[in-house]
């Protein structure tokens, strides 16, 4: 279905379902919702993922951390989900090793292996290869230039990762190929409201400037720190429920950190938190991240010089030969993680990751809070919740056999062989990728593509003009862009680009 269809389908049609946010947590509830035979549409007034859901640590586990706060439930529910998504889309969700160290004393090592150990039994049945105690030298030899100093041993367990915004675009691939209408950039503008009840909402397409009015049975609000601004639109609500914090990555080369295993290590400060690293395409680590408040605009957020020096010294640490400087980062990110606010005086660190569901409005249903790795329990819940004012649809009862993708990157190049070049130098990005992601993803602006679909955009320390203008270029060709489209492209990616190569990194 192309975007012109989805738009005339929303024009025409009545939905049980409209979801307003297409981060994971509105992957999950379309998912949910298309499976239960439920008549969805999924918008976000951005690209999809663009948010918070392209911007985590890339974790799916269960959280160790909230062990510590008592939180069984959260973390029981994510480590069942962890094993159910690493067979769902084994190409996305892989196991990943963990290595935890400890210096304290032997007696701290025993104590960190029980409770990994209790992590494993919380998993249930797992896939994922059992916990083991490691001596020193075995961590050394895994975390090849690990400081060794007064280092007593580690424990390797295992959990997984992904690409948290490939696995949230293929979830509302799937759930439109199930019947879902989906729109991104399709903007959240006006809410309909009589008494207690939504009629309808209307939106702006931002691609063609058209205004659209979605009816629908439910409104569900599930865009994640964006929820108070939806709830005002709604309802005239002030009071906040939303509570970000910010975490901050920084990306260097694997030839810096190998990230075979994932180094948990102590921040060396007060603060007293942990942090790791882990791997990313392209060859790249990971290193995050920061955890702190965060009151400003959702929309305008920025890594600051002290976010990266204080992984940069955390690291140095670490890893002492490593010497990482900010000549060594190839770029930087900053995402906010969507917490509720629970009136309680803790620090972003020790607050909860629960997620809570409720009803604003007779028909308006939020979902707020919660962890990548359950986005389907997620969803799933959330549907129970929407049921109390949705009738079973007709189609309700069907078989739902999850689509596969019809089209590949390979079909293309049979289409036209010379799509096989290679756009940037030093990374595996065709222009058959650029097509297949225009054409069957949803990518409606160069950095959907660079950013959310081929992670370039980490990996592109130096702004590459000529084939950030051929992606440009590729892309208006099948979406039947003229040239001042380009140009605008090329300038608007490269304000893009500069969030994740802020002008510090070079003085």
């Amino acid at each position: 279905m192309s975007r012109a269809n989805s738009i005339q389908k929303v024009k025409n049609e009545t939905f049980d379902v409209c979801i307003i946010g297409g981060g994971i947590t509105g992957a999950g509830i379309a998912t949910a919702a298309v499976q239960q035979g439920y008549k969805t549409v999924l918008i976000d007034k951005n690209d999809f993922a663009s948010g918070t859901s392209s911007r985590s640590s890339k974790m799916i586990h269960g959280g160790l951390r909230y062990l510590k706060m008592l939180q069984f439930g959260l973390v029981r529910e994510a480590l069942l989900e962890r094993e159910h998504l690493l067979k769902k889309y084994p190409a996305l969700v892989k196991p990943l090793p963990f290595i935890m160290p400890s210096y304290k004393s032997k007696i701290e090592l025993a104590i960190v292996s029980f409770v990994i150990r209790f992590y494993g039994k919380l998993a249930g049945k797992s896939s994922l290869p059992k916990s083991k105690k490691l001596s020193s030298d075995e961590v050394t030899q895994h975390l090849p230039g690990f400081n060794k100093n007064n280092l007593k041993g580690g424990v390797l367990y295992w959990d997984g990762w992904t690409n948290d915004a490939m696995l949230t675009i293929q979830a509302i691939k799937d759930a439109k190929q199930n019947g879902a209408v989906t729109l991104n950039y399709c903007e959240a503008k006006k809410f309909m409201v009589e008494g207690e009840t939504v009629k309808s909402l209307t939106c702006s397409d931002k691609i063609s400037s058209e205004e659209l009015s979605i009816s629908a049975k439910v409104f569900i609000n599930a865009s994640g720190v964006w929820t108070d601004d939806v709830l005002n639109k709604a309802t005239g609500e002030t009071h906040k429920v939303m509570k970000p914090s910010k975490g901050v990555h920084v990306v260097v080369s694997n030839k810096k950190i190998a990230s075979g295993y994932v180094a948990i290590i102590e921040s060396g400060t007060t603060d007293k938190r942990y942090l790791y690293s882990f791997p990313w395409e392209h060859n790249l680590t990971v290193l995050g991240n920061t955890d702190t408040e965060y009151n400003g605009s959702a929309d305008k957020l920025e890594t600051t010089e002290a976010d990266v020096k204080y992984i940069l010294n955390a690291f140095n640490k670490s890893f002492p030969n490593a010497n990482l400087s900010k000549r060594d980062i190839v770029s930087v990110y900053a995402g906010l993680r969507p917490m509720l606010d629970d009136e309680s005086n803790k620090g972003t660190y020790s607050r909860s990751r629960e997620y809570r569901i409720w009803w604003s409005k007779k028909n308006l249903l939020n979902i707020a809070g919660g962890k990548l790795t359950s986005f389907l329990s997620m969803g799933e819940r959330c549907m129970q919740a929407a049921k109390e004012q949705l009738l079973t649809p007709e189609n309700a009862n069907k078989t739902f056999v999850q689509t596969q993708t019809a089209v590949t990157v390979n079909d293309i190049l049979k289409e036209d062989n010379s799509l096989q070049r290679k756009l940037f130098d030093g990374l595996n990005v065709t222009a058959a990728d650029i097509v297949w992601h225009t054409r069957h993803l949803f990518a409606e602006k160069v950095e959907d593509v660079l950013t959310r679909r081929t992670a370039v955009t980490y990996a592109l320390k130096n702004f590459n003009e000529a084939a950030v203008r051929e992606t440009a270029s590729i892309m208006a060709k099948e979406l039947k862009k003229d040239e001042p489209w380009i140009n605008a492209q090329l300038q608007d990616y490269f304000e893009h680009w500069k969030e994740y190569h802020p002008e510090f990194l070079n003085s």
